[in-house]
């Protein structure tokens, strides 16, 4: 009986090789979807590339595009060089580790910038931390991008159920090749795509050098101190008690705090974050003139104050003064959110 088992089971394996064959043929299991969004957010600290990127951004009534050239040396080694618009053309700025720059040739200066947490890896966790725990990752379609397989992944607020952006990571390598992000009205607010990209370490060191070019001007820019969870003793430093919200949206966690100098005026900046959005709150107690840039603010009153505000694409900017405070939120929120918070501040 023992033979005649084996001999029914070889039997069925001639007959039947489908069926013997069957697991080796069953689909891989699909990835992790939050495990995918962590390695695409640590990927450029271990994967190298130059790529053409295109990005495009909504305004109220207009749109905006730029082209550039990135050249990207892990684990911190980037230039970006403007290729589009006219207006642009020319520009570039390196970034070593937390230095940016950035070499403007039409106006012959160099603007040299400084962020510790720009390359923070307790920032990073944090940052994806953050995420996970307010974003839903919801795996999509495989897509071409940039002539290479990428794996959709739609980030979904747990709180709103909105889509607020979605990310086109590629296969092999994890480094994000497209992304959307949308406003809570579901339109959208900007796109940034690779049109080209090819993955090498073989790229010229002196493609990052920050040598300023003769008769160029440098300029100091902004001077960011590392962030700080010790909010008390920055506001030691900056010489005064900043005024704190008490309202924010789902999911916002103060992520630190830092005192700069800009203009010789001491600033205290604290920092929110959802895991996608961020929010500033900027702080100094002198009768300081906001700076617009070029655009021109509009005027609104709450909560007894006078107030004004510009929107930059989905950038929103709300200042006002709150007794001796002068006070401006910067976020990627709608103005009635702003607002809302501002209504919250209290010294």
């Amino acid at each position: 009986m023992r033979s005649f088992a084996a001999m029914c089971a070889i039997a069925a394996t001639v007959a039947f090789p489908a069926l013997a064959n069957a697991a080796d043929r069953r689909p891989p299991p699909p990835p992790d979807s939050n495990a995918l969004v962590r390695a695409a957010l640590d990927a450029p600290r271990h994967v190298s590339f130059v790529g053409e990127l295109q990005t495009i951004r909504w305004g109220l009534h207009v749109a905006s595009a730029t082209i550039q050239r990135i050249e990207h040396l892990a684990p911190a080694r980037t230039r970006r060089t403007f290729l589009a618009p006219e207006a642009l053309y020319g520009e570039y700025d390196v970034t070593l580790g937390t230095t940016t720059t950035k070499i403007d040739p039409k106006n012959r200066r160099a603007i040299v910038t400084e962020n510790p947490s720009s390359d923070n890896a307790s920032t990073l966790k944090g940052n994806i931390a953050l995420l996970s725990e307010n974003y839903r990752a919801v795996l999509g379609p495989e897509e071409i991008v940039a002539s290479r397989p990428a794996t959709t992944v739609s980030l979904v607020n747990r709180y709103s159920g909105q889509l607020a952006m979605r990310l086109w990571i590629d296969n092999a390598t994890k480094v994000v090749l497209a992304k959307e992000a949308y406003r809570d009205d579901g339109s959208l607010a900007w796109r940034s795509r690779f049109d080209e990209i090819r993955f090498t370490n073989e790229i010229p060191g002196d493609v990052f050098s920050v040598a300023i070019p003769p008769g160029f001007v440098e300029v100091e820019g902004r001077h960011f101190a590392d962030l700080s969870d010790d909010v008390e003793r920055t506001s030691d430093e900056a010489g005064f008690k900043p005024a704190v919200p008490h309202f924010l949206p789902d999911g916002f966690h103060i992520i630190g705090a830092e005192s700069s100098t800009v203009d010789g005026v001491h600033n205290i900046h604290l920092l929110y974050s959802d895991g996608i959005h961020t929010l500033s709150l900027f702080e100094n107690d002198v009768a300081s003139t906001p700076a617009f840039g070029g655009l021109r603010p509009a005027t609104m009153r709450f909560d007894g104050h006078d107030a004004q505000y510009v929107k930059d694409g989905p950038t929103m900017l709300l200042t006002w003064r709150e007794g001796a405070l002068a006070l401006t939120l910067v976020g990627d929120l709608d103005l009635k959110t702003l607002t809302d918070i501002g209504q919250s501040v209290a010294p």
